[in-house]
């Protein structure tokens, strides 16, 4: 029976509209398959999963936000890269894309990609801690301790109870010279995270520094408290008492650190402590 070009078009047209449906249906089946394996971070078949999402609808954009995320846990950085690209052309005001995206580059070492991304990101949503976390840390790794700080405490006041922020803030004061002010943001870290060992021991240091060697020696004491494998709190409460002129504590402190394996107490020994 002959068919009018309308009717045919129109044949068509709710044709390829089924197809896209089922298309659209068979996708989201795979993307849920694979969230539910990258919920389990089992990530190579959450891959798997969303890979055949990707093949039975290329057009199913929010796939490529989370293949993205799974790519970087398996240390795919270009391709991690590469979907949020794709993400991020279907949906350009995607903060958290632009964001992720930046972590990839920096993993890569692209500095200046990352900065333009978290830069994008918080442009786009500007009440998100974690843009702040990742762009003060490239700053610090940049040398750019003040705009770092800076950063760190824009994001405190969205998330006023995270010590890791004020750990950040005090290692960076402390790299500053302020050493007041580093002790101050370690003891805030420490408030909210009372078993912190590595803010124990950066304050340790710190008031050693300051020549408060009896409120140092409560963080060391504290620090391997928690961690009695911290090499690096013998060694560094070995330096204090070496500065003190306490030697034979001092030594007892190198060679406690290298029991436990820490090679570089060796060369303290040799210089400071009485060998057999």
């Amino acid at each position: 029976m002959f068919k009018s070009p309308v009717i045919t078009v129109a044949f068509l047209f709710f044709t390829s509209m089924a197809y896209c449906q089922a298309d659209t249906t068979i996708a989201a089946g795979y993307f849920k398959k694979g969230y539910s394996q990258e919920v389990a971070k089992n990530y190579k078949d959450a891959l798997a999963e969303y890979d055949s999402c990707v093949t039975s609808n290329p057009g199913y954009s929010k796939v490529y936000l989370y293949r993205g995320l799974v790519k970087y846990y398996l240390l795919d950085f270009k391709g991690s890269i590469d979907d949020y690209t794709k993400y991020i052309a279907a949906n350009p005001e995607s903060a958290i894309a632009f964001e992720n995206r930046g972590y990839s580059r920096f993993s890569m070492g692209d500095n200046d990609g990352a900065m333009d991304d978290y830069n994008k990101s918080i442009a786009l949503n500007p009440n998100v801690a974690r843009a702040y976390q990742n762009r003060g840390g490239l700053k610090t790794k940049l040398g750019q301790f003040k705009e770092a700080i800076a950063d760190f405490n824009i994001a405190l006041t969205l998330s006023p109870d995270n010590a890791t922020f004020y750990f950040n803030i005090g290692v960076l004061q402390a790299n500053l010279g302020d050493n007041a002010a580093a002790v101050e943001a370690l003891t805030n870290a420490i408030r909210i995270n009372t078993t912190y060992e590595l803010a124990y021991l950066y304050r340790a240091t710190t008031k050693s520094l300051m020549r408060d060697f009896t409120g140092a020696a409560d963080d060391f004491a504290k620090c391997l408290e928690i961690n009695p494998k911290n090499s690096l709190a013998l060694l560094s409460r070995g330096a204090m008492k070496l500065d003190q002129g306490d030697k034979t504590g001092a030594c007892i402190d190198f060679n406690a650190a290298l029991a436990l394996g820490d090679k570089r107490a060796t060369e303290l020994i040799k210089e400071n402590c009485k060998t057999r």
